[in-house]
């Protein structure tokens, strides 16, 4: 008996989701970042693997075809964005991002303009395509991958004053790593129209109106938050939470803004004033917690099962290259730009802010988009290569930083050591200290200067 389309979309995604969270809970038992490991399970169920001559000899069988499921997994990969991103802006305390907003508005601004240029130009090189579409593929990886980010927070826990800055340089991506793509999608339809006018003033003011709508509508409704909550039930408040971020995404994105950017700005203004010292804070959070892992895991998993890589080993070495490229530019564009900014972080701090750089949920949302409309222009050949480059660049520089991440979390580059049941245990009879950690289960903490 076949199974209609949304019988088959809710098992793909009870597989997906199942597998993902026993790995996920294994992985988060040894403290190490699930991201890599969950794109690698998704594709694990793809037909990279499925539809693989070599396994198709002795077994076919499709096990999840997320062609099949529609438009859903563009539309959890929304939802998901948009609850990481108000979680972790709502968990941001307001002191310690205007602390670390200088230099993160740089690393994201000029980041991503610096990006896209080199990694445009290292694609044109590398993979022989067109100009326009290489520099349209630097765009699209041009950003640091919020979720990913926001998944390092247990193990960057003793690098408190790079994981905000990161954090927060990755919010304020998402305008851009947007904005960008679709000036070059504009320049790839312009392309095959004889006399098409390129107007910069109108990219230019598209980019203005993007942030300061995001701006505006964020500080708007997160400040009119503080009436809507003074009659509603606490058991009812996370729900009402997310329906605020869900309203302040459509309609900044309705009105021009950046969406993304509206809920990181209410996020923060809900957490730090309209919310702040509610007894309910705590069964906020949880809510915000389990739902937003969730949907991180469903995403990630739905990602890799989607992907059909079809390269052979010379094109997979030139996508190593350009991984190593992607890789080597973050600390020469942190040279520059923090310049005597460097002198206030430790070395361990300035490692791990230039190597933990992943690519994430903007980039996977954005080249099904981009490969469309490439497939549009007639070069289905070249939107099949750049689906596979940057699936494969957000692959590896997941995985790249999951290791930087794992190695600086470790006791002797400074981490915290882990406590041996002993120690535990005498942590346990102390009802002052158990009675503090309980009270910290949020990191609205204020981080020192020096990231201990």
């Amino acid at each position: 008996m076949a199974l209609d389309a949304v019988s088959l979309s809710v098992m793909y995604f009870a597989i997906l989701l199942g597998f993902g969270v026993l790995v996920a809970n294994l992985l988060k038992k040894r403290n190490i970042p699930d991201t890599f490991f969950l794109l690698l399970l998704g594709l694990l169920f793809s037909p990279t693997v499925t539809m693989n001559p070599v396994i198709m000899q002795y077994i076919s069988i499709d096990l999840v075809d997320v062609k099949a499921m529609g438009t859903i997994p563009d539309f959890l990969r929304t939802l998901a964005l948009i609850m990481v991103i108000f979680v972790g802006t709502f968990n941001l305390n307001f002191g310690v991002f205007k602390r670390y907003s200088n230099i993160s508005i740089k690393l994201a601004f000029a980041g991503v303009i610096f990006n896209t240029v080199i990694l445009g130009l290292a694609a044109y090189f590398l993979f022989n395509i067109d100009i326009i579409f290489a520099l349209l593929m630097g765009a699209v990886i041009s950003g640091t991958g919020t979720g990913v980010v926001f998944a390092f927070e247990k193990a960057l826990s003793h690098a408190k004053s790079a994981l905000t800055i990161l954090k927060v340089e990755s919010i304020f991506n998402s305008p851009l790593s947007v904005l960008l793509p679709l000036i070059f999608l504009d320049l790839v339809a312009g392309s095959g129209t004889p006399g098409a006018i390129i107007e910069p003033l109108k990219y230019v003011s598209q980019f203005w109106q993007m942030i300061t709508v995001g701006v505006g509508t964020g500080l708007i409704i997160g400040l009119a938050a503080s009436r809507m909550f003074r009659g509603i039930l606490s058991e009812y408040t996370p729900l009402m939470l997310f329906s605020i971020a869900l309203i302040t995404y459509a309609l900044s994105t309705g009105v021009g803004g950046s969406g993304m950017l509206a809920v990181a700005i209410c996020g923060l203004v809900a957490g730090n004033f309209t919310l702040k010292g509610r007894e309910d804070k705590k069964e906020i959070l949880h809510f915000q917690d389990h739902f937003s892992e969730m949907l991180r895991i469903s995403v990630f998993t739905l990602l890799g099962a989607q992907v059909t890589l079809l390269f052979g080993m010379q094109e997979l070495f030139y996508i190593l290259f350009f991984f190593m490229i992607v890789v080597l530019i973050r600390p020469v564009m942190l040279m520059f730009l923090m310049g005597e900014l460097r002198e206030k972080f430790s070395k361990k701090e300035i490692t791990l802010m230039s190597f933990i750089a992943p690519r994430g949920l903007s980039a996977a949302a954005m080249i099904p988009i981009v490969a469309a409309a490439v497939i549009g222009a007639g070069q289905p050949a070249v939107a099949e290569q750049m689906v596979n480059i940057v699936f494969m660049i957000i692959l590896l520089t997941v995985f790249f930083s999951t290791i930087v991440g794992a190695i600086g979390s470790l006791a002797r580059f400074g981490g915290k050591k882990r406590r041996t049941k002993k120690e535990e245990k005498e942590v346990e009879q102390e009802p002052e200290i158990a009675i503090k950690k309980e009270d910290d289960i949020s990191p609205m903490i204020e981080y020192d200067d020096t990231g201990g």
